[in-house]
């Protein structure tokens, strides 16, 4: 049964608009391989929200305690993943909806609330897991490694850019903007006789409109509303020089290249600005509640008497990389460990002679079919032999196993042809020893030829522990080992 993804988010001009732009930023990225929906409250401002998708309204009479309750009824949670942003969505919500069955990824940026879902996302620089209470299952996606950015932005990452002079502004203060520091910041760059042309986005929330009189007046000034992702980056590579707060907006930025002036107005952009600020990528302004057109004036004329905007180019390089598509696509790949069946004789026997499995074997010859039936046989009745087959989406992708002795438990694993190359070993050990740390105290105990790279590096991603060199059959090998709770 192939997954569905439900993104969940709600935004208007009083909550802003971040959490559903992050979102749209992740549907992006795995709309051509998943089925979705987009679900959000009644009072949501859903003109922004791409009229290519399915979107779902959450009845009015359902509150933020029936939801979960009311998701069950309506959808499968066998069937659907939910992706879920914004701070209603906490820890008893996230009880719940784990409780009903569901597989759940929850986008978080304060580290307060005790986590019951399935994959926590926090692409703050800062983030970090010790920060987190949380479920033994919980797995943790932290730092800049899963920036939110949309397809183009992505792109942008590969690009280099050097800037030379600036003339010509971006500024956008996200969807509700409400201290209206779009008109503040618009006047300043107006005030500075270096800047020949300034760029305003407004969101889809802004309620101001004296932005718009100020436009009329002065040729200098283009508003613009409601652009396109392409239409967007489109704008900002004109541009040399960015104004925005420390929201998904300045990631984007980050991406293009610019120097860049960035502070925060609601306390969830703290952690991002402090961890950009720290890292050199912006000139900080600290909290924007109460900047006027004069303090912006004065940070302007700051940057413009430097000779050298590189430095911060630079270090924006070195924000990103080019594999951030491919680590949430791997996050979506939610597996579940079932014990072996008498079924499963033809598919362990299967994998188990595939060219690759039988070359890192310690026993490279082919199994008969003969052998295999008596080793299975007696596997699957021996008490002391745990055999875990991992499946993504019900599609068995490979087997763990621990064969369990006095002192200690001795792990083997296979990873199916079809599913290599996706750095899946680590998952699969990993989760496979929580499991069975759940009933089985004795440590685990890895054997590892030393030329097989690519094991040696699953098993230490999965916090194994290098104690012995040895040989093994005429092999040069390493022990690895895990305790629990290690």
């Amino acid at each position: 049964m192939k997954k569905r993804i439900l993104f969940r988010a709600d935004g208007n001009s009083s909550v802003g608009l971040g959490h559903l732009y992050r979102l749209f930023a992740l549907v992006e990225m795995v709309k051509d391989i998943y089925d979705f929906g987009f679900l959000t409250h009644f009072s949501s401002t859903t003109s922004v929200i791409p009229n290519t998708y399915a979107v779902i309204k959450i009845p009015k009479g359902i509150t933020i305690e029936d939801e979960p309750k009311w998701l069950a009824e309506n959808y499968n949670p066998e069937q659907y993943i939910i992706i879920a942003d914004g701070y209603q969505f906490g820890s008893s919500y996230q009880q719940q909806l784990k409780a009903h069955g569901f597989s759940l990824v929850y986008i978080d940026d304060l580290e307060k609330e005790h986590m019951y879902a399935d994959v926590v996302v926090n692409h703050s620089p800062l983030a970090k897991e010790k920060n987190y209470k949380s479920e033994k299952y919980t797995k943790f996606a932290l730092g800049t490694d899963y920036a939110i950015l949309r397809p183009s932005f992505l792109e942008a990452i590969k690009k280099n850019r050097v800037i030379n002079k600036i003339d010509s502004v971006f500024i956008c203060f996200g969807g509700a903007d409400p201290y209206d520091l779009s008109l503040k910041a618009a006047l300043a760059c107006l005030n500075v006789k270096e800047i020949k042309k300034v760029n305003v986005v407004l969101g889809g929330a802004y309620k101001h409109d004296q932005v718009f009189k100020l436009a009329k007046e002065n040729v200098k000034l283009n508003i613009y509303q409601n652009l396109n992702e392409k239409e967007l980056i489109s704008l900002m590579i004109s541009c040399n020089l960015a104004i925005v707060p420390a929201s998904t907006i300045l990631y984007e930025i980050c991406a293009v290249k610019m120097p860049v002036l960035s502070g925060y107005f609601v306390e969830n952009q703290k952690r991002l600005y402090d961890a950009l600020n720290k890292k050199k990528v912006i000139f900080g302004l600290d909290n924007l509640v109460k900047f006027k057109k004069d303090d912006f004036i004065r940070e302007i004329n700051h940057i413009l008497n430097r000779s050298n905007f590189n430095e911060i180019i630079n270090n924006q390089n070195t924000l990103f990389d080019s594999k951030i598509k491919e680590r949430y696509l791997d996050l979506l790949k939610f597996v579940k460990y079932r014990n072996i069946k008498k079924s499963d004789i033809k598919l362990l026997y299967d994998w188990a002679n595939d060219k690759l499995s039988r070359a890192n074997s310690y026993n490279p010859n082919p199994i008969s079919w003969e052998e295999h039936k008596e080793w299975f046989a007696k596997k699957i009745k021996d008490k002391d032999s745990i055999i875990y087959i991992a499946e993504i989406n019900k599609t068995p992708a490979g087997y763990i196993r621990f064969d369990v002795k006095q002192k200690e438990s001795v792990i083997s694993i296979l990873v199916s042809a079809q599913h290599r190359g996706k750095g899946l070993s680590g998952k699969f050990i990993k989760e496979a020893s929580l499991k069975y740390f759940e009933n089985c105290d004795l440590p685990i105990i890895a054997y590892i030829k030393s030329k097989n790279i690519a094991s040696v590096k699953a098993f230490e991603k999965a916090n194994y522990i290098k104690i012995k060199e040895t040989i093994v059959n005429n092999s040069e090998s390493y022990i690895y080992r895990l305790k629990k709770d290690e």
